[in-house]
Parts: structure tokens; sequence; C-alpha cells
């Protein structure tokens, strides 16, 4: 069905090994997957085969708890239990509903798009990549997943209030040496490297993981506050900035996308003050726990970065 039609998307849990062969995917259709690193490591999802897909130029998102199943293409809907695994196809049992029924359909269709929020950009499959472990299974069927993980809880959006500045002349050598070991994942065709940093360890440091979301408000010079767009966490470096003291500073390595946009702060919180049902009288850093209201406020912004045109 996928071979035939002109568009097709597809959401599926985990793609293992041989994932990009059992799926025909091509050019501009959509994949989504849970490809957190939890997920990564356990080897349930290969960012190996991920990348075949981005290099079809198949659109690739993540999407942390999805468990669903399903292909939607022009005509059809299919919706099951199986995911992309040579595991799936040979040794468990599945079962799907194909329909073509227009309603299905559309449901489908309505459900695909509310889940494609969190594009798979260049520098975070570069991170799954080194992450990723072979899977383990107990007799071919069941894989071992970490056994401590708070995922439900796990917040995959912080704000974070910032205020402009740099970091004084005697650390710039090592804060250099930081972003020189991020700037070695970036792929500049697509996305740029952005950073901000904490003269010690802040709380949210022990939750953040590679892969959440952060949206920067960030006070100017001229005290105006500008929102950046969302983006990915590639990795938390930290250096000693006083040798006397031992005291650390902490750096947040981040990609976002070429030609993304930033938003005014009063924009922003008109918008957060809907979605959050609370006024953001000013900036806070703040963990949006609740996944509704992340992608909602992911969506402010396109898959790419830009102001979503409701926004402008």
């Amino acid at each position: 069905m996928i071979k035939t039609s002109k568009h097709s998307d597809v959401a599926v849990a985990f793609l293992g090994i041989d994932g990009a062969k059992l799926l025909p995917l091509k050019k501009g259709d959509r994949l989504i997957v849970d490809m957190s690193p939890a997920t990564v490591k356990a080897g349930a999802t290969n960012p190996f085969e991920i990348e075949k897909f981005i290099k079809r130029d198949v659109k690739v998102f993540t999407r942390r708890n999805l468990h669903a199943k399903v292909i939607l293409t022009d005509k059809s809907a299919l919706v099951g239990s199986a995911n992309v695994s040579k595991n799936s196809r040979d040794t468990l049992d599945e079962a799907a509903i194909f329909s073509t029924d227009a309603l299905v359909i559309q449901r489908s269709k309505k459900f695909i798009e509310q889940i494609c929020i969190e594009p798979v950009l260049p520098k975070y499959l570069k991170e799954c990549k080194r992450l990723y472990r072979p899977p383990r299974f107990i007799g071919g069927k069941k894989l071992l997943l970490p056994k401590k993980q708070k995922r439900a809880s796990h917040a995959k959006l912080w704000i974070v209030n910032l205020v402009v500045g740099s970091v004084p002349n005697n650390e710039q050598d090592k804060y250099e040496n930081s972003e020189s070991k991020a700037e070695k994942r970036i792929n500049t065709e697509f996305s740029i490297l952005d950073n901000f940093h904490w003269p010690y360890k802040p709380k949210m440091a022990d939750e953040l993981e590679s892969g959440d979301w952060i949206i920067q408000c960030v006070l100017q010079e001229d005290k105006s506050i500008l929102v950046s767009p969302p983006s990915r966490l590639i990795i938390i470096d930290h250096y000693v900035r006083n040798e006397i003291s031992g005291k650390e500073r902490y750096v947040f390595h981040l990609e976002r996308h070429k030609g993304s946009q930033v938003l005014k702060w009063n924009r922003f919180r008109n918008e957060a003050k809907h979605i959050l049902s609370k006024d953001l009288k000013k900036p806070r850093t703040m963990a949006i726990r609740d996944t509704k209201q992340a992608d909602e406020l992911l969506r402010l912004w396109t898959s790419k970065g830009r102001i979503a045109r409701k926004n402008k």
C-alpha cells in the first residue's frame, strides 16, 4: 500500500534493524517514532535505520511515549500492533485492521498531524547513534527496557529564563573549548549551534536529557525580552571557572534549524496564557510536564523553527 501511494504517513513506536528495508517510505513521506534516549539505549529504535530514511528525504519526527502503530496512505489506513522490526515480522503474533473508510482515514490523519511536532535534527541523530545499543530480548520476544524509567513524568519541554551576557574574559578559552566539542556534531547545512550557560549547576541539569526541547526567554540590554524558537538539547558540558573554590560553569548546547525565528515576549505570553491557563507576568524557568501543553507551545513554531502563521 505504501509503494503505490503518492504520500504515506507512518507512526510506529519502535523501528529496529532492517527497518528501512521493511518500510518503503519515499521522499516527502512522514515517519514518527519513539526516538527518546531511553528507547535508543535499549535498542528499540535504531538511529542508523532512521538515518537511511532521512537520506531518502523522508520527514522524520520523534515522539516520547509513542505506542501507536498507524500506516496512512492516500486512500487507506492500517492500524495494528506491529512495530517495524524483524521480530514483529518473523516471531511475534501481531494483528491489524485495514480500512478504506473515509472517517477512519480522516481521524488517522488528524492523529498524525497532532504528533508531527518534534523533528529529528542532524545533531540529535548523531547523539542517538552514539547512545544506541543493540536490543536485548527474552526468548526472542520481550524487549528489556531500562528498569528505572519515569517516562510519563519526564518534561520534554522547558522554558528557561535568561539574561543576555557573556562569560568573563578569563573563561573565554574554556568556554570556546566547550563550544568546539559541541560544534563537531553540527551539520551546518540544516542547523546551527546555540547555547546558554549557568555559573553553577542548576536543578534542571539533573532532569534534562539529550533531545529535550528548550524555549529561551532572554532579557536584552534594552530591557526587551525575546523568546527563542524551540531548540533541542544536545549536551550539557561544564568546566571549573574558579580554581580556588572549584566552582563550575555549566554550558547547555542546543541545536536549532537555520532560519528559525524569535517571538516577542508579549506575543508569547498571550499565547502561553491560553495554553497554560495562567498568566506568565514575567519569564521564569519551568518544566512543562503536561504533554498537551508542551505540544501546543511547540506548535507556536513550525517544525523548521519558523513562527507559525497564526502567530505572525
